[in-house]
């Protein structure tokens, strides 16, 4: 029986396969050799399927690979995964992260959660509004509510 890893700034991601924490370049190179294995009809991969072949050499080459694109510090590991788990590696067949399409498919997903973080910095939220639209002494709900948290009495 192995012991099992445990979770680690490093080590966060867990191996579809036996559930043991690994890193990022691990979890992305058995994704892909999954998707291989799931495109050429061989069925689920077996418990530590990384060391027995022969998917022993297909597993260590897409962990060099990812390990490669992870040390560009433009591409981060959350852009690398949510491309590796997107439809557009699916529609265009990649079952490595040697494929011509491969690089350009997670640069894209990195843009859009560069943008997606850059939006969320502009946003700015009033904690204490100073005018609300009035309703010209019309009495609604809304207004007996706010008297009512004031504590002011009802009209």
């Amino acid at each position: 029986m192995s012991k099992k890893r445990k979770r680690t700034e490093k080590s966060k991601y867990k191996h579809q396969s036996t559930g043991d924490y690994c890193t990022c370049a691990a979890y992305v190179a058995e994704i892909m050799c999954k998707k291989k294995a799931e495109y050429n009809n061989e069925g689920s991969l077996s418990y530590k399927f990384w060391n027995r072949e022969p998917w022993k050499k297909t597993f260590q080459f897409q962990m060099r690979l990812a390990t490669q694109i992870l040390k560009d510090k433009s591409i981060t590991e959350k852009a690398l995964v949510k491309a590796v788990n997107s439809d557009d590696f699916k529609r265009a067949n990649i079952f490595s992260l040697k494929h011509p399409k491969a690089i350009g498919i997670i640069k894209r997903y990195q843009l859009l959660l560069d943008k997606e973080t850059e939006s969320r910095q502009h946003i700015d939220v009033k904690k204490n509004p100073t005018s609300r639209h009035k309703r010209f002494g019309k009495k609604n709900i809304l207004k007996t509510l706010r008297n009512l948290e004031h504590g002011q009495e009802e009209e």
